[in-house]
């Protein structure tokens, strides 16, 4: 007898100590007829970014192109000139455009600032204005485009992505190719983080920018020795 109720009196202590541990069950908040209403997500600060930089680029590109200005010749406007044609030359992702030739007569042309050479605010210049003109083809494909995917390299650059996305856009933006804006679709693509993304291209474009820009510096210096 005193054996089953010392038993039946530790199981109700069990049992009383396991109910004040248990957790008070919350009643769900049921949703307003307002919050069940909303037909669009939150938007994330990056795709405001990426909208507002959409924005700026079709307004560059619908002034230059609509009063037919020669975008060669935008560098002789300075520092903004070379903004402006970097910007767009970078923005159009199908569409050749001279902005290599343009970083490296601004390297001839410009003059420094503040005592800094000229390579080296080309590079940061243009390669601040590319960068964002990149976002064309980030854009295009996070929000699926089909551009070049039935190009045969496309599978690679976009696997590449994947593994290694920040090094595969710098190593790519480091030097004048085709593929930097394949690597930018498939950037956008693979849903690659946006400041990733700025992280990869944007010291790259700026390293290509200062060597053309010394190219086009030290060309015009031989030229003027030789003829001038």
């Amino acid at each position: 007898m005193r054996t089953s109720r010392r038993g039946s009196l530790l199981t109700a202590r069990r049992q009383a100590f396991q109910a004040e541990e248990a957790p008070e069950e919350r009643p769900r908040r049921e949703e307003t007829p307002s919050e069940a209403a909303r037909p669009w997500p939150v938007w994330r600060l990056e795709y405001g970014l990426l909208a507002a930089m959409a924005a700026l680029i079709t307004a560059f590109a619908f002034v230059f192109f609509f009063f037919d200005i020669d975008l060669a010749q935008l560098t002789t406007y300075g520092y903004i000139g070379l903004f402006a044609v970097s910007l767009i030359s970078a923005a159009s992702i199908v569409l050749p455009m001279p902005g290599a030739a343009a970083i490296a007569g601004a390297g001839a042309l410009l003059h420094p600032i503040l005592g800094i050479p000229v390579p080296v605010l080309v590079g940061l210049v243009a390669g601040l204005a590319e960068t964002l003109g990149e976002l064309t083809g980030y854009a295009a494909g996070y929000g699926g485009s089909a551009l070049f995917r039935d190009r045969p390299f496309y599978p690679r650059v976009k696997a590449w992505m994947e593994r290694r996305g920040i090094v595969t856009m710098f190593v790519l933006s480091a030097f004048p190719n085709p593929l930097v804006d394949v690597a930018g679709v498939a950037a956008g693509a693979v849903r690659m983080r946006l400041w990733h993304f700025f992280l990869g291209i944007c010291p790259g474009k700026v390293f290509k920018n200062v060597y053309l820009a010394a190219g086009g510096l030290v060309g015009a210096e031989l030229v003027r020795r030789l003829f001038g």
